[in-house]
């Protein structure tokens, strides 16, 4: 990918009259991170697409996308691991969610156990994604924020359609537990 945004940016400024080195740099990266996300999101799509779970597929990785730009936590360095590990989290996250049968007062109690851990040790930067102080409430906030609402959105729409959706309590689990490598790294536990 890195080839593909040097093209992109030497087509864009050929002369090299528009950007100093520093934006250049800037714009590389943008670009990267861009298609990365362009290739790996329509990749997953395609096969959940094949596997016959697209609309759950796209539920689930959104709300996992939105609570993972807020808490972070385990992050992978390669692009094709985080393809890999994405697309695994995604099919096997909507077929646990329609084999997962627990009560809704179960689904409560841990969706509160995840927001305390999401609460004391979240939000989790990683080196390629640190996070600043200055956004690190912020973050925090709207990390308790989201899971507060997948709760809410949870036990509407399962007093409402009489049965328990589990895309949105899967996302907050699966987001939780990727926190806890990156805090036990951190604090030089194990």
């Amino acid at each position: 990918m890195e080839a593909i945004a040097y093209r992109i940016i030497k087509y864009l400024d050929s002369d090299q009259i528009f950007w100093n080195d520093v934006e250049r740099m800037h714009m590389m990266l943008g670009i990267q991170v861009f298609l990365h996300n362009i290739i790996m999101i329509g990749t997953i799509l395609f096969l959940a697409q094949i596997a016959d779970i697209f609309w759950e597929a796209v539920f689930l990785l959104t709300s996992y996308g939105a609570l993972k730009m807020s808490a972070g936590g385990v992050h992978f360095k390669k692009s094709s691991t985080c393809l890999i590990g994405t697309g695994i989290f995604v099919v096997i996250g909507v077929f646990i969610s329609r084999q997962l049968h627990i009560t809704l007062f179960s689904i409560v109690f841990i969706y509160l156990i995840c927001f305390i851990a999401l609460t004391l040790i979240g939000p989790q930067g990683t080196e390629n994604n640190p996070i600043s102080e200055k956004n690190y409430i912020k973050l925090k906030k709207r990390t308790m924020f989201l899971v507060f609402i997948y709760l809410i959105i949870t036990i509407v729409m399962s007093i409402s359609i009489g049965h328990i959706p589990n895309l949105l309590f899967v996302a907050v689990v699966f987001e939780t537990l990727s926190l806890f490598p990156s805090y036990i790294k951190r604090r030089g536990i194990f």
